[in-house]
């Protein structure tokens, strides 16, 4: 059925092209056009955006679904304790669910993560997790967006997660090849997660994986000192200049974090085309320190903006991490215009898509129709300044003020209630399911 967007107080195409008193079609999944007084195909439904803003749907390039148990419970530890103290004790827990036949989990997390999300105007993200089916099905369910991120390791983390490796990359191909759907709600990305827990041949093989069915890559490149330290010290290189020199610093990989990375490393990935994952929250949270995204801006790198997992963040909100990134960005180097609102907004709608290898984060005819609307009508949206509008979008809005969210040209949301599942049975069931995980004193069963 088509879908008509009808009366948009402003439709925002991209950060340069906002657009007043707009309609917008969408017909099979797409944007068919955009302009005003649009004539509607009959048998339309159409949605009353007066009051509204109508924005390209935020994507969430980054983020580890499977801590979505984890919420409020992170210890205040820095990186590798909290890998070693929180992390795999819950990873431990969940492979006995699964090992027992029990994958109802997987499922639960992602609905969860998916509801917050879609909630928030967020209509797609890349999920670098414990891959289990389940979570697929979920999205599917939803109307989600989802890229899949296969974890691909073959040392440093605990010997009882280390599978055989001829079996993982059998594993890895099977995944690929039955879940990367280009066309379709669910794709496959493939995420060694880091370079410390890969060695040179398992990072060279994902490489050849993904040039073969193209796929993109995405790894936590520098996130703490000692990471960058450790890399030199044990393959004479930082792990810019590793991947770099590995033949997979290339428009199709991710690096995600990027704080502790030299001038160099900056002028590499600038170079290579590819692309940076910034996590503001989840790199104070767990006082990683500050990215040098100035520096990187300067240099000409791809910046996105992502919310991490929520054993390091808490929440799934790309608004959060829009300010966020502003803000730390500015502080971090003592510059009032290191990043600006419109950066923000860029990073976290094309940007992000360009991780995602989606066609979306613009409003464009043709593109995706994967966009949110916003009611603009709130107390903390007053007095409302129209000619500062991006501005006003990512230092004031929230994502309570997401009206509507429409996926692949589905209304996933409308009027703040979730159309495709039952949002209250999914959060009960989560409630219960989590009891077997977790007790309330912190330790994982």
């Amino acid at each position: 059925m088509p879908l008509i967007i009808r009366n948009s107080s402003y439709l925002v195409s991209d950060v340069d092209h906002i657009h007043r008193d707009y309609d917008l079609l969408i017909e099979k999944g797409r944007i068919v056009s955009v302009g005003k007084d649009l004539a509607a195909p009959k048998g339309s439904e159409v949605i009353d955006a007066s009051g509204c803003a109508v924005i390209p749907g935020l994507i969430n390039p980054h983020t580890h679904l499977y801590q979505n148990f984890l919420k409020g419970v992170s210890p205040g530890l820095p990186l590798v304790p909290w890998c070693n103290e929180v992390l795999f004790p819950t990873v431990n827990a969940l492979n006995e669910q699964f090992q027992g036949g029990n994958n109802r989990p997987a499922y639960l997390w992602s609905a969860c993560a998916a509801v917050e999300m879609i909630k928030g105007g967020i209509t797609c993200c890349l999920d670098m997790a414990h891959v289990n089916e389940e979570s697929f099905i979920a999205w599917q369910d939803i109307g989600f967006r989802g890229v899949a991120g296969f974890t691909l390791f073959n040392q440093w983390i605990p010997e009882n997660l280390i599978i055989d490796e001829e079996v993982l990359r059998a594993k890895t191909v099977q995944f690929i090849e039955k879940w990367h759907q280009p066309d379709g709600l669910v794709q496959v990305c493939l995420t060694p997660s880091t370079v410390f827990i890969c060695d040179d041949k398992l990072l060279i093989w994902t490489g050849e994986q993904a040039e073969k069915y193209d796929l993109g890559i995405q790894i936590h490149v520098s996130e703490i000192a000692s990471e960058v330290q450790d890399t030199l010290s044990d393959r004479g290189m930082t792990p810019v200049e590793l991947l770099d020199n590995l033949g997979i610093l290339s428009p199709r990989l991710s690096a995600v974090h990027c704080v502790h990375v030299s001038g160099s490393d900056i002028e590499r990935l600038a170079n290579s085309g590819g692309n940076v994952v910034h996590c503001p929250k989840s790199n104070m949270k767990l006082a990683d320190g500050i990215a040098p995204i100035y520096e990187m801006k300067e240099a000409g790198v791809n910046l996105s903006i992502g919310t991490d997992g929520c054993a390091s963040n808490d929440l799934l909100d790309m608004w959060e991490e829009m300010r966020g990134a502003v803000l730390l960005a500015r502080v971090g180097s003592n510059n009032a215009e290191a990043l600006s609102a419109r950066d923000a907004f860029r990073m976290a709608t094309i940007e992000a898509a360009r991780v995602c290898r989606i066609d979306a984060g613009e409003i464009l005819p043709g593109r995706l129709a994967d966009l949110a609307i916003v009611e603009l009508s709130g107390a903390h949206l007053r007095p409302f300044h129209a000619d500062r509008l991006l501005d006003m979008l990512v230092f004031c809005t929230r994502a309570g003020d997401v009206r509507d969210t429409i996926i692949n040209g589905e209304i996933v949301m409308r009027d703040r209630e979730i159309k495709t599942i039952n949002e209250t049975e999914i959060l009960q069931e989560a409630e219960k399911i989590e009891s077997l995980l977790y007790d309330r004193r912190g330790n994982f069963s």
